[in-house]
């Protein structure tokens, strides 16, 4: 973030969850690298937590080039990536996101992405409170 001038900024307070700490840290480092990674130069990237019932909502909202409606599940799937010039920023093997998308599941939350082409996207995942 800070070689592209990336702001990140968080939103709220940290909530308490019993979960597996390394694969949730996987999940945000995943989620939050392509945020930077697919944010303009002196950029914002907010990250934020909210309690919804029985469960917590992490969301990472990016300014990047956002993802049409047709692709928005298509990027959950393996070794699927985004066609067009604004989504070649990296070598990536397309895994990723597959592999936040289990990790959420077996935890027992959900995974999905808000976006509109051109306007950014927010990423949103939730695990269980307790």
């Amino acid at each position: 973030a800070e070689n592209r001038k990336v702001k990140l900024e968080s939103t709220r307070d940290n909530p308490i969850v019993s979960v597996d700490e390394d694969r949730i840290v996987q999940i945000l480092i995943n989620l939050i690298g392509n945020a930077v990674k697919y944010s303009p130069e002196g950029g914002v990237i907010k990250l934020n937590t909210e309690e919804e019932r029985d469960f917590i909502r992490i969301d990472i909202i990016d300014q990047g080039p956002g993802i049409p409606k047709k692709d928005k599940k298509l990027v959950f799937e393996r070794f699927k990536q985004l066609e067009g010039e604004e989504y070649k920023r990296s070598g990536s093997s397309g895994l990723g996101l597959a592999i936040c998308k289990a990790i959420v599941e077996l935890h027992g939350g959900e995974i999905w992405v808000e976006s509109e082409h051109g306007k950014g996207s927010n990423f949103k995942f939730t695990l269980p409170s307790s």
